[in-house]
Formats: C-alpha cells, sequence, structure tokens
C-alpha cells in the first residue's frame, strides 16, 4: 500500500448501526482494473436476549467510507451462517448512497457461512450497507408531526420504553357512532424494520379516506408507530433495551409470564396492553412483523390455537385473508413457493405469551393477526421482485391491508356497539 493510499473506514451509525469490524486486507489490481483490491472481514454484532439463547445476532448497519473510485471493495460477514436466522440463500444486501434511496447489492452471496458482497468502482466514497432499509428515530418524529398537522387524528404518549423513548399513538376517532375498535402496531421486533414503512402507507391510505368511508365513519383506529423504540436505535433484531422480546411477554393478560421475559413486565408491552384495556379491547389487531427467511408476505396461524377460537372467527379470518389477496400484489402471492408461513399450533396450545394469541384469547371474538414480510423479496412475482422487500412495496401493502380492514368491518364479530358483554370488555355481535 502506498504511503497516499486510504484505506476504506467502516462505522456503525449512532442511530440503528450494528457491527463489528475484524480487519482488511489489501490484494493485488487484477489485470483488467486500475486501483486497490481490499477484502473487509466483519462479524454480526450481538444483542443480549433474555430466552434460553442468552443472544440474538442478525440485524446490522454500517457505513464506509473512502470506497475507491477505481478499485475494489469485498466485504464479508464471517459468521453469518452463525445467526439467528441462519438461512441467507436468495438475500441480498442493501445499500444507499443518501440515506434516502435504497437498492440491492446483486453480487450478493451466501456460501460457506459467510455473506459477501462487492462494490467495483464506487462513484461515490462513502455508502451505507443495511439488513434492510433504515427507519431512524428521527424520521419517525418528522412523520409524526406530519401526520399530527392533518387535524384529522390526535395524539397519545402510552407509556414510556426502558431507554426513555416515548410510545406514540396516534388516534382517529369516529365521525358519527362508534361501532368497532382497529389496532395496528408496528416494530415489536425493531429489526422488523419494513413495519415502519408499512406504517407509512396505513397513515397514507387513513389520512386519505373521505368521511364516508367505515373507518371513519364508525371506527376508532389507533396506530402505533413503534413499539420498541430502544431496540430499533441500538441496531437490535428482536430485542429491547434491557434483552426482552417483547412479543413473548404478553402473557401479562393473563397472569403469564414467559421464562426471562416479563420480570419486571416489559414497559412497552405494559403500556401497549393498558391501552388496550381501557378501551375495551379491539376488535381487529394488527402486528406487523418480518421473517428473515420466507420469501413472501404471509399472516401467522398463532391465533388460530387459543382455546377461545371458533368455527365463526377461522372464518372470518379466511374472509381477510381473501379480500387482502384481492388488494394487495404482495400478500400470498401465487406461485412456486407456496406460501403456507408458520404452522397452526393444536387446537388450545397456542403460546399466550405471543401478541395476536395473547389479544384473541383476552378479547374473543377479536380478530387478531400477525403479519409478516419478507427481507429477501417475494419470489413468487418474478426476478425483478425476487432482488428484495422494497420500500415503495412496504408502503404499498400498508394502503392494500387498510383498504382490506375497510372492506371486512361489516363481518368482524366484535363490536363496541349495544350487545352482550363478552369477558373482554367489549361486545359481541349476535349471531
Amino acid at each position: 500500500m502506498s504511503e497516499k493510499e486510504v484505506l476504506p473506514t467502516i462505522f456503525s451509525p449512532t442511530d440503528g448501526g450494528a457491527i463489528e469490524y475484524v480487519r482488511t486486507m489489501v490484494g493485488a489490481p487484477l489485470k483488467s482494473q486500475r486501483g486497490p483490491r481490499y477484502y473487509i472481514e466483519l462479524k454480526l454484532k450481538p444483542e443480549k436476549c433474555l430466552e434460553a439463547c442468552g443472544t440474538f445476532k442478525q440485524w446490522f448497519c454500517l457505513d464506509v467510507h473512502n470506497l475507491p473510485a477505481h478499485g475494489e471493495t469485498e466485504f464479508v460477514i464471517l459468521d453469518a451462517g452463525e445467526s439467528t436466522f441462519p438461512d441467507w440463500n436468495g438475500y441480498k444486501v442493501c445499500v444507499t448512497a443518501d440515506g434516502k434511496t435504497w437498492d440491492r447489492v446483486d453480487n450478493t452471496t451466501f456460501e460457506n457461512g459467510k455473506l459477501s458482497w462487492t462494490i467495483i468502482d464506487s462513484a461515490i466514497s462513502t455508502l451505507t450497507f443495511a439488513y434492510f432499509p433504515t427507519y431512524s428515530i428521527e424520521r419517525q418524529e418528522s412523520q409524526l408531526r406530519t401526520w399530527l398537522s392533518s387535524k384529522k387524528c390526535t395524539h397519545k404518549i402510552l407509556g414510556e420504553s426502558v431507554d426513555g423513548h416515548p410510545l406514540h399513538s396516534l388516534i382517529f376517532e369516529p365521525l358519527e357512532s362508534l361501532h368497532h375498535v382497529i389496532w395496528i402496531q408496528h416494530r415489536q421486533h425493531p429489526g422488523e424494520v419494513s413495519a415502519s414503512w408499512f406504517c407509512d402507507g396505513v397513515m397514507k391510505r387513513l389520512l386519505s379516506l373521505s368521511s364516508n368511508s367505515l373507518l371513519r365513519k364508525n371506527c376508532k383506529v389507533i396506530v402505533i408507530p413503534n413499539v420498541c423504540p430502544d431496540g430499533g436505535f441500538r441496531g437490535h433484531l428482536r430485542t429491547n433495551a434491557v434483552g426482552a422480546n417483547l412479543n413473548r411477554c404478553w402473557g401479562i393478560l393473563h397472569g403469564l409470564t414467559a421464562p426471562g421475559q416479563s420480570d419486571p413486565p416489559a414497559p412497552e408491552v405494559v403500556a401497549m396492553t393498558n391501552a388496550m384495556k381501557e378501551i375495551g379491547g379491539p376488535d381487529l389487531m394488527l402486528d406487523i412483523h418480518q421473517d428473515e427467511e420466507k420469501p413472501y408476505v404471509f399472516i401467522s396461524k398463532t391465533p388460530l390455537g387459543v382455546p377461545s377460537c371458533t368455527p365463526e372467527l377461522r372464518k372470518l379470518r379466511e374472509n381477510f385473508h381473501e379480500v387482502l389477496r384481492k388488494n394487495s400484489t404482495d400478500f400470498e402471492t401465487e406461485g412456486p413457493i407456496d406460501p403456507v408461513g408458520y404452522p397452526e399450533p393444536q387446537p388450545g396450545k397456542a403460546n399466550l405469551n405471543i401478541c395476536s394469541a395473547s389479544v384473541a384469547e383476552a378479547f374473543p371474538g377479536c380478530l387478531s393477526l400477525t403479519m409478516e414480510h419478507p427481507y429477501k423479496g417475494n419470489d413468487n412475482r418474478g426476478p425483478e421482485f425476487a432482488r428484495g422487500f422494497t420500500i415503495e412495496q412496504c408502503e404499498k401493502l400498508g394502503e392494500d391491508t387498510v383498504n382490506a380492514v375497510e372492506e371486512i368491518i361489516p363481518q368482524l364479530i366484535r363490536n363496541h356497539r349495544d350487545g352482550d358483554e363478552d369477558k373482554g370488555g367489549g361486545k359481541r355481535r349476535k349471531v
């Protein structure tokens, strides 16, 4: 290396950054190429987890400076095959030059447990690489102010996270009489960032609805943009500031404690459950997540295994699937890969520490759903969409989901009109 040659440098961003730098090696230039060849070795940064495994590691986000305009830089995550979800086949690294426009690195490979990608003759000396396009706390706060400026929704802080971040909620009150409560929450697992971009689409559609919309006339709609802001800021995949996996803390609705998760109860989940109980429970609840290995959008079958699940509720769920498939080109897209999702639990055996199952059991009749997005892409939509799930797809899916929710409203089982009380504090439609 000449005295004037400057090596590429690696930094972990303050908000959402996570990587461990190992070393940089300099190789001989290729005969067909001017400039140096660099090999940068990295490792995934573990996050504390209160579950038996002790740690998770999957999320990564790094800034790279001094990339050569003429030369080749190869990045290798040495321990990708030892990650929490180790099937990286088909995954392509996300990249941005300006923090706004994201693309995928098509030459990403996963071989022998190592995730690798190469940048050749970079036109820009600084790039950011991440597991998925990032969504910062700063952007969240900016969006919050934009949404509130519409005057169509109000704002309530439901509580604080461990690190003291506010737990925001946006509330659309019914313009006429209250019939139903719709609850949509995002990023219980902080590294599942597609949920935040999905939330942008949800809010865009809600704010554009006419006064004649059923959602505007007869529904209270509560949107939680970020259940786990601490984890997102710290660069975690699945846990809050102290290592709690929030989607294993919802047993507190039933007096249950998941090992290592809820002692003391996670304040983020306490805030959510208290707010739900205060409104008498939701009639439809959507919890938005992201699956590391499956290349399609699907809804988990977990709530079908709760003791209170009925044929009527199962039929309602099937109808919602049908409506959402009609509205969205990404949801359960038909193709060579069967979008089956996760297996259905045995009857009565669902894990009530998981949000959607816990809510379904706590408020019988509630259409309680966990939606999963891919990191990789939707293989069933063809090569272009198989490159990786995009910000635009997230936002469009959010809009499409709001349309599907509105269409299914007349079929909801629970309601907040006069009727028979259920044990969750809401009412069930008389059938």
